[in-house]
């Protein structure tokens, strides 16, 4: 089950919140969140629910494990005993059969492949799972002593299977004493409408425009098809990634949960550095917090810890080895803006420039995200160059396809800006009347998502490869 269905929006949703506000008792609360986060993902997993517990069950006894001993050296091998479970699964469901394909590629061999097909959001509730652990290790939290609370914490539905990755820390108070009164309410639900839109109008048309211009036969791809297609592929995947987080930011503060933000405009940014600590938030602090500073950091071997973390982002992105090029593309660049910078030139420091030169580095890097077969993918940037017989204007398909969008463009190109928040704080923040306009406002924003779903044939969960 995803938030931009019908299933969702129509029946989950409203039955979940009925009877979930029909009683102020706090246990009751969590047991309704608890008993729906399982339904909810056995909606589409029936089958590995059962491992999500059975991974929620052994963090449990685990932490417990971890915090009752005394001896560092002890401590330290249940963690890597620990987080070696954890990431057992991930490893069977998600990089087996990479592994195997590339052991029979090479040696011919014939190894069977892993027969399962990877349960949905593993990559998700691993890490989750993983941070809280490592955070009881180095004693930032307490082991929780409550089961129940740690498989709510893992499991919560809102960002279940799309992120953000959420700390243990951060809500492990709000879990027994939270706020869900009507403003929190009204707040998240219109939270939740943002993201839905965003989802649903924006990252769906831009996503189709991309299908139809870069998938099929690459030979008659056009230049400006190329580019063309990797710009909507750059508008889809943003405004579908930071609409789901807006998504599940909205369910959890309706239930009275706090999650950090998770996208801060990254397209605005001015270098690869900013635009990391703008992008998937949750993410690079997961990596930056728990691979790269044990690494060592920028204290030792900082190069090589930089590659090893930017090979392993683009894994957890897809067991693929263009994500692995993904990675490495922006470990270099990262590389090469701290060498830049040690040498005294920053272009960081150049407004507009700056932005148009990141801009681009991204727009380009999005191509070694999109094509998963390397030979596609070189053909595709051939045609974004026009090496070869390669035509350079739109075909009459291509035109037929981009001018469906084009309404829309302007729209994208100002929706990635921090414009529209600032426009819709200074509307829907106030008094009674402003949010009665933001209770509207959301409701018809609700209905419109709703009739366009029932609509459109183009809906993708992009996170499944997660």
């Amino acid at each position: 089950m995803v938030f931009s269905s019908i299933v969702f929006c129509g029946i989950f949703l409203p039955i979940v919140l009925l009877l979930y506000f029909i009683s102020r008792n706090r246990t009751w609360r969590n047991v309704m969140l608890l008993i729906f986060s399982l339904l909810f993902y056995a909606w589409g997993e029936p089958v590995w629910v059962f491992l999500l517990v059975f991974i929620c069950v052994i963090d449990y006894f685990g932490a417990f494990f971890i915090e009752r001993q005394t001896r560092r050296v002890t401590r330290k091998w249940i963690l890597l005993l620990l987080i070696i479970l954890n990431l057992l699964p991930l490893f069977m469901f998600k990089y087996f059969n990479f592994l195997i394909d590339n052991i029979n590629m090479r040696f011919g061999a014939d190894l069977d492949a892993f027969p399962f097909l990877m349960p949905i959001g593993i990559s998700f509730f691993t890490f989750q799972a993983i941070s809280y652990l490592v955070d009881v290790y180095r004693e930032k939290v307490h082991a929780q002593r409550n089961l129940l609370y740690i498989v709510l914490y893992i499991a919560m539905f809102p960002q279940l299977m799309a992120g953000p990755i959420i700390r243990y820390s951060d809500i492990a108070k709000q879990i027994t004493q939270r706020d869900e009164g009507i403003q929190r309410f009204s707040r998240g639900m219109f939270r939740f409408c943002i993201g839905l839109g965003k989802k649903v109008i924006l990252a769906n048309y831009a996503g189709n425009t991309a299908t139809a211009l870069l998938d099929g036969q690459l030979n008659n791809l056009s230049v400006q098809g190329a580019w063309i297609g990797l710009l909507m592929f750059f508008f889809q995947i943003y405004f579908d990634f930071s609409g789901y987080s807006d998504m599940a930011i909205g369910l959890g503060r309706i239930f009275g949960f706090d999650y950090k933000e998770n996208f801060r405009y990254p397209y605005t940014a001015r270098s690869v550095t900013e635009f990391w600590r703008r992008w998937h938030i949750s993410l690079s602090s997961f990596f930056r917090d728990y691979v790269y500073i044990p690494m060592g950091g920028n204290r030792k071997h900082q190069y090589l810890n930089i590659l090893i973390v930017w090979a392993l982002t683009g894994l957890w992105h897809g067991a693929a080895w263009n994500f692995i090029l993904w990675g490495l593309y922006y470990a270099l660049l990262l590389v090469i803006e701290k060498k830049l910078r040690s040498a005294g030139l920053d272009i960081s420091k150049i407004p507009v420039i700056s932005n148009i030169v990141l801009l681009l580095i991204v727009l380009l890097g999005w191509g070694l995200f999109y094509y998963t077969d390397i030979t596609e993918l070189g053909m595709f940037y051939q045609h974004t160059l026009g090496i070869g017989n390669v035509p350079f204007k739109l075909s009459i398909r291509e035109l037929s396809a981009v001018g469906s969008i084009l309404w829309l463009i302007p729209v994208m190109v100002i929706g990635v800006t921090s414009f529209p928040t600032r426009v819709v704080n200074s509307l829907f923040e106030g008094g009674n009347l402003r949010r009665g306009i933001r209770l509207i406002w959301s409701t018809a924003l609700l209905v419109s998502c709703f009739l366009l779903i029932l609509g459109q044939s183009y809906n993708p969960f992009l996170y499944f490869r997660f």
